[in-house]
């Protein structure tokens, strides 16, 4: 499958990852940073949590003061030419707050966020508030969100997947992608709402193992694929096909979860893309 982004040449696009540090790197913005620079983009952060974790579970985590956190988004923003701003970890409603006065500043740049409430170990990384000002806050403001299944229903209040992308996207998120993972059987079903309306559905293998960073990966590709200037169904399809196949050449480092390969083709392996 040919790559559907363009040849390398010049500057890079830019997508700024305001999200959470994992010391592992598997997650959070050295994942985002891994992603990123595999699919040709120029990637900067603004830390908003500092972890301590590795491929097990999270253990801990301290918030970054929200003012810092928004200090350094600026910093970026003001300097250069941003394509996508791709939103991970926030931990707390305070943040969220601070995040959205943030955006409504760069209303002209698209938003991807993976509303992130627990590790992929289980542990909860959201605070007190934090669903409630994700809906009220910062949907409105959303380009493109990935829930896992878990996620989209906590956060919509729903008993089932479609009733909760269509809740989503009339809480403001223009589009929303619930990816299959946590679902059970051999086939995944990664799901994608516009208008309310189911639009495609996305079929994939389901694999063996657990994975660290599997969200903040299909995150990072979706908004590598739109500041290359895809549409968002084919930046979604694009970050799909390459997730799964940084997946499929994962690696086991540690005691617990793989970790994706981001640069399996500059290992050797077929690039799948």
């Amino acid at each position: 499958m040919e790559s559907p982004y363009p040849e390398a040449g010049g500057s890079p696009p830019v997508v700024l990852s305001i999200a959470g540090s994992d010391p592992s790197a598997g997650a959070g913005v050295q994942a985002d940073l891994l992603t990123l620079a595999s699919l040709g983009v120029h990637g900067c952060t603004a830390v908003t949590a500092l972890t301590v974790q590795d491929s097990v579970n999270v253990r801990a985590y301290t918030s970054v003061n929200p003012e810092n956190t928004v200090a350094q988004a600026r910093a970026v923003l003001d300097d250069m030419s941003v394509q996508v701003i791709k939103i991970g970890m926030l931990g707390s409603a305070v943040m969220v707050a601070a995040v959205s006065a943030l955006l409504a500043s760069y209303p002209q740049i698209p938003v991807v966020l993976d509303p992130v409430l627990a590790a992929g170990g289980g542990a909860a990384l959201a605070g007190a508030g934090l669903r409630e000002a994700l809906a009220t806050q910062l949907l409105p403001q959303v380009t493109v969100m990935t829930p896992n299944g878990p996620e989209a229903l906590a956060l919509s209040g729903a008993n089932d997947l479609p009733t909760a992308g269509a809740w989503l996207n009339r809480h403001g998120a223009e589009w929303v992608l619930i990816s299959g993972g946590h679902g059970e059987g051999p086939e995944l079903e990664n799901m994608l709402f516009h208008g309310a309306v189911l639009q495609r559905t996305f079929r994939q293998s389901r694999l063996p193992h657990r994975y660290h960073g599997s969200g903040c990966t299909l995150a990072a590709a979706l908004a590598a694929g739109l500041a290359h200037g895809l549409s968002v169904e084919a930046a979604v399809a694009a970050a799909l096909d390459f997730t799964h196949a940084c997946l499929v050449h994962a690696y086991p480092l540690g005691k617990g979860q793989y970790f994706p390969d981001r640069f399996f083709g500059a290992r050797g392996h077929r690039a799948g893309l």
